[in-house]
């Protein structure tokens, strides 16, 4: 599956500052939140708990995974990735070759402070599932045989998804120019869109669909924002009738 974030997102979500980068591990150390770690160019994984860093000896302190043969692979990688998520926010960051050592008479793995750190909030991450029984309508402008009217299947910031019973001929990374997306009493949006994906699934009734994930391409901030007005009042009203 394609990463869900653009360049765009990475690129604003990115951390630099040391003391930024520290203050962000530190409540994932607070927290004791559970960290995945991934090497081996994404093959193998282990989950674990940061447990301390030392910036004057620029180094990130976490516990030792639960398999030895895991951490003997480990500790023979030439990199790792570390993902977490606190408070609904998603951490990520890279580091170079771990090394085993003691701390406070304990066993655990050491990796350098990382240089940069992506913090992915809430409203970056997060894609609001929409009702299919009076689906919201993707209007692509795609020339003969005309204009196509797609149901909306999902919505973020930055980008949508669409659910077809046909693959339509779209390919990954075309870009769709004259697009239309309408919300109803929310408003209509003029968008340019980028398919990041298809693929193709069994839908309840055991018949293949295909769902097609799009980002945006330059949307503006008017856009944006009337995007998150829409994903709050959708939110507010399942909740309402959830309590009912």
């Amino acid at each position: 599956m394609a990463n869900p974030y653009t360049d765009e997102d990475i690129e604003r979500c990115t951390m630099n500052g040391r003391r930024e980068i520290a203050f962000q591990l530190r409540s994932l150390i607070k927290h004791s939140e559970r960290v995945s770690v991934s090497f081996d160019e994404g093959r193998q994984s282990f989950l674990t708990v940061l447990i301390d860093l030392s910036e004057d000896d620029d180094s990130l302190y976490f516990d030792i995974g639960g398999s030895e043969e895991t951490n003997r692979a480990f500790l023979k990688a030439e990199r790792c990735a570390f993902a977490g998520i606190i408070e609904g926010i998603r951490i990520q960051f890279s580091a170079p070759r771990a090394k085993k050592m003691s701390l406070k008479g304990e066993q655990v793995f050491a990796v350098p402070l990382p240089k940069s750190l992506l913090r992915l909030q809430r409203r970056d991450a997060f894609r609001l599932p929409l009702p299919t029984s009076k689906p919201y309508i993707c209007r692509i402008r795609r020339g003969s045989p005309g204009e196509l009217a797609l149901p909306l299947h999902d919505i973020s910031v930055g980008g949508i998804g669409i659910q077809v019973v046909d693959h339509l001929g779209f390919e990954a990374m075309e870009q769709l120019d004259n697009c239309w997306i309408d919300l109803r009493d929310s408003g209509m949006l003029t968008v340019t869109l980028e398919v990041r994906y298809i693929m193709s699934k069994e839908s309840r009734s055991g018949k293949p669909v295909f769902h097609m994930g799009c980002r945006f391409l330059k949307l503006s901030p008017l856009n944006e924002t009337l995007i998150q007005r829409f994903m709050a009042r959708v939110e507010a009203e399942r909740r309402t009738l959830s309590a009912g």
